[in-house]
């Protein structure tokens, strides 16, 4: 009875310690699909104060972001390396209202602003801390060459209040 007693232990020990190992193996997995350069190039599920956006208003949105493609600027470009650390570039939109009928946004890729920090993953999100300690969490999704971050603030990017997917395309080997 003995016998059998540690037997069932040294499974279950050894069956504890493999998953483990097997969690840990699969953040870092995970930690090196994220490494690299990341550009932003779509918005989606985009909603305001919780609700879905009208048609018209979501194809604004995603059109400012193809605008500023075209005109040959990145609006986000995340760095993330190995050791943790990430750059972000993200080039200016400006807001320019010629009258109250109409908006044109305006691109100015001259104007980048430059953050650095570190970057890591807790319980399934990817988190971000910039240089005065400060912190963003954000739910994430990896397919392949592909990242796309859940409920990010459209404040971070254009003059817009409510939220959105945003989706990443990684450069180079994805």
């Amino acid at each position: 009875m003995k016998t059998i007693k540690i037997v069932a232990l040294l499974i279950l020990l050894i069956t504890l310690s493999c998953s483990k190992s097997s969690d840990e193996e699969e953040i870092q997995d995970k930690e090196a699909a994220i490494e690299g350069v990341w550009l932003l190039r779509d918005i989606t599920e985009i909603n305001l104060e919780g609700n879905a956006v009208p048609a018209e208003l979501s194809r604004e949105i995603r059109a400012v972001v193809e605008l500023i493609i075209i005109e040959g600027c990145e609006l986000m470009a995340f760095e993330f390396n190995p050791d943790q650390s990430f750059i972000l570039e993200q080039y200016d939109v400006n807001d320019y209202n010629p009258s109250e009928d109409e908006v044109e946004y305006v691109v100015n890729c001259e104007n980048i602003d430059l953050f650095i920090g570190t970057w890591g993953l807790q319980d399934g999100q990817l988190v971000l801390s910039g240089e005065e300690n400060e912190s963003n969490s954000f739910s994430i999704k990896l397919e392949s060459s592909v990242m796309i971050w859940e409920d990010v603030p459209l404040g971070a990017i254009l003059p817009i209040d409510g939220q959105g997917d945003f989706v990443f395309e990684k450069l180079g080997n994805g």
